[in-house]
């Protein structure tokens, strides 16, 4: 069973096909949950990390979107943001 990391990345994978306003949407809310989740469930995230989270939380809430204009940056961010917890996931095993 796939975990919710590779979830994650599969759905940014698809995010980079050029899709409705809708999914980019919930891709944000899916990302910004996950970054929640990371900041208070996974134990073995360190402060400075936490704090990469809390800015990644800013950037992908849905309630005060963050405008950044392209679709190849949001795709870099995305990437990176999956890269980034996927790292602490395999970190904290």
């Amino acid at each position: 069973m796939p975990g919710v990391v590779t979830i994650a990345a599969i759905a940014v994978a698809i995010g980079l096909l050029p899709l409705p306003y809708g999914y980019y949407m919930l891709l944000r809310v899916f990302l910004c949950v996950l970054c929640v989740y990371f900041i208070s469930a996974v134990r073995a995230v360190r402060d400075r990390e936490k704090w990469v989270l809390v800015g990644l939380t800013v950037l992908y809430n849905p309630i005060a979107p963050v405008e950044l204009g392209s679709k190849p940056l949001w795709s870099i961010i995305n990437i990176g943001t999956v890269a980034w917890l996927w790292w602490l996931d395999k970190r904290s095993r």
